[in-house]
C-alpha cells in the first residue's frame, strides 16, 4: 500500500515536472513558466466574452501572430490585457505574479509588453504550430 502511495506520488511529480519551462523572457529575466490551458482559463470566467467572440472567429484563426496581435491591441486593448494578465498570473511559476515586488514576486506591470507577448506566444505554441497547416488549400487529384 505505502509503495502505491509513493508510486502516485512519483507520478504526479513528474507529470508536474513536464509542464514546467525554464525561459528567458526578452527583457532579460529567467522564468518558469508552467503550460496552462487557455481553455481552463475561459470556463473559469475571467476572459471577458467579447474577446472569446474574437479569437475563436475563423477569420481570427487565418491572421498571422503579429496581426492578430495587432488587432487585438487597436480594437480590443482592455479585454486583451485582462486576457493577458489572467493568462501570465497563471503561467508564471517563478517569480509569481504578486500584489506587491518582493524576492519571489513581480508585479504584473514590472513586465514589458515585449515579455507579455513572449508568454502569451509561448502558451499559444502548439496552436501556433498547426497554424502553417491550416494555411495551406487542400489539393486533390483529379479522380479522387
Amino acid at each position: 500500500m505505502m509503495q502505491a502511495q509513493q508510486a502516485r506520488a512519483q507520478n504526479l511529480k513528474r507529470w508536474r515536472e513536464q509542464r514546467l519551462h525554464e525561459e528567458t523572457l526578452p527583457s532579460g529575466l529567467a522564468v518558469v513558466i508552467r503550460d496552462v490551458d487557455l481553455a481552463s482559463i475561459v470556463i473559469e470566467g475571467s476572459i471577458p466574452n467579447t474577446l472569446i467572440d474574437v479569437i475563436t472567429q475563423d477569420a481570427f484563426q487565418q491572421l498571422s501572430e503579429e496581426q492578430a496581435g495587432a488587432k487585438l491591441m487597436a480594437e480590443h486593448k482592455t479585454d486583451f490585457n485582462t486576457l493577458l494578465f489572467e493568462l501570465i498570473k497563471a503561467s508564471l511559476v517563478e517569480p509569481a505574479i504578486g500584489e506587491k515586488s518582493d524576492d519571489q514576486h513581480i508585479l504584473y506591470s514590472e513586465l514589458t509588453f515585449e515579455d507579455k507577448m513572449f508568454i502569451f506566444n509561448f502558451m499559444n505554441r502548439e496552436a501556433q504550430s498547426l497554424r502553417p497547416f491550416r494555411d495551406k488549400p487542400e489539393k486533390f487529384s483529379e479522380g479522387s
